[in-house]
């Protein structure tokens, strides 16, 4: 029987490979879905070691108290969800877990995930140290666990034993659509590829190397990217920033752990830049960066702008904005998540202006940054032919990009 309490002792891997308790968790009442209880406790040899930071550093200050999460939907504080994969993942976990006919909570998902996730944490029931372990395989597996995403994709039955090499490396990343983790002349990547249900085989590939490719063209900072074709099939390879040159860890922690709020479109972009401020070390230039991001998914349709999104990264320095991720223009979804002037549609020139005034910039630096970003896509359609973008099944979003572009100048 499924257990209904979890107790897992958190591991964090230092950007020097170095790993030390942070705490523990608890999660009780695991048997009541939307009644769970949750609780954690900074380890008192963390808080007094040289390297301790707060590994929420709005809701989990370094305290020696116990802390118990407000979220009775998953029994856990928010930052250890972040671990957690999403859609894609989720099946996959759970089935590497032997949850999968079972009513699981996510804590059992994060007992399951012990130290394959992104991120710095390791969770264990052991309180003796973890090895790291890595959860990538080398790219020259990488079409077996393609076909076995097919598999599943075709059905949900398919035997555990046909899906080994994914269930290696791809319980431990988020999102919607299918990816793995890899690793290719000795670096460590995310994999994305395209899906059986997509309307064109390559499109969602295509489309986030446009986004990618304006995005630092607009001066903002992404991740190492490339594409490239496994017999015939794209994938989009983005190198992991978690990783450290020395092979530790930076830790991750999502804008929807920090703001603490589930409903994103209540929340808008100056809430983050507000955090920003507040906690990053290098807020100034954290700061242009959200700014320029939110002009670019604007600019670009890129929709999905949600909490999980966003994040901030924690290095050897403390924490600021990770580089920009997840750069999508968005075939279906005209409106933006976050609000901009309190509007999610029908976003104006004067609108992205007054969002910068809560940014704390004056009506000058917003508009030159606006300028700035705006001059820096006007090769958009270059870029969209460039990364051959199929233009037969993108028709609607290129012509909105275009309107855009006009419409906010």
């Amino acid at each position: 029987m499924i257990p209904t309490a979890i107790n897992l002792y958190v591991f964090a891997v230092l950007p020097d490979q170095e790993i030390v308790q942070v705490g523990r968790i608890l999660s009780t009442n695991l048997g009541s879905p939307g009644q769970y209880e949750g609780y954690f406790k900074y380890d008192p040899a963390y808080l007094t070691h040289p390297k301790r930071y707060a590994i929420d550093p709005v809701h989990l200050p370094l305290e020696a108290i116990t802390f118990k999460t407000p979220n009775r939907e998953t029994g856990l504080h928010d930052i250890f969800s972040d671990s957690l994969p999403d859609a894609w993942g989720i099946h996959l976990l759970a089935r590497k877990g032997g949850l999968e006919r079972q009513r699981y909570a996510p804590p059992h998902l994060l007992k399951a995930l012990q130290g394959q996730g992104i991120g710095r944490f390791i969770f264990s029931e052991s309180e003796q140290p973890p090895q790291l372990i890595d959860a990538s395989i080398d790219f020259e597996d990488i079409e077996t666990a393609i076909n076995e995403a097919g598999l599943l994709e075709s059905s949900l039955a398919t035997e555990t034993a046909e899906l080994r090499h994914l269930l290696a490396c791809g319980t431990s990343a988020g999102g919607a659509r299918p990816k793995v983790l890899t690793r290719k002349d000795d670096i460590h990547w995310l994999a994305k590829f395209s899906s059986k249900h997509d309307p064109h085989p390559s499109i969602f590939v295509a489309l986030e190397e446009a986004g990618l490719t304006l995005a630092a063209q607009a001066g903002l900072n992404v991740p190492e990217f490339q594409r490239v074709a496994v017999k015939q099939r794209d994938l989009l390879l983005i190198k992991r920033f978690d990783i450290t040159a020395t092979a530790g860890r930076n830790a991750i922690c999502s804008f929807k752990t920090l703001t603490g709020n589930n409903d994103p479109y209540t929340t808008c972009y100056a809430d983050l830049a507000a955090i920003i401020r507040h906690h990053s070390y290098q807020p100034k230039h954290d700061l242009e960066q959200l700014f320029r991001q939110m002009i670019v998914n604007v600019l670009l349709i890129n929709t999905d702008d949600h909490l999980q999104n966003f994040a901030m990264l924690h290095t050897e320095a403390g924490w600021r904005l990770s580089p920009s991720y997840d750069i999508v223009p968005n075939l279906y979804q005209p409106g933006q998540i976050l609000q901009i002037n309190q509007k999610h549609t029908g976003i104006t020139k004067e609108d992205i202006i007054l969002e910068g005034r809560k940014f704390g910039f004056s009506k000058q630096r917003a508009r030159r940054i606006l300028s700035d970003t705006r001059a820096q896509l006007k090769n958009w359609q270059t870029v969209f032919n460039n990364c051959r973008v199929p233009a037969s099944h993108s028709r609607e979003l290129q012509d909105n990009i275009a309107g855009r572009l006009t419409a906010i100048e």
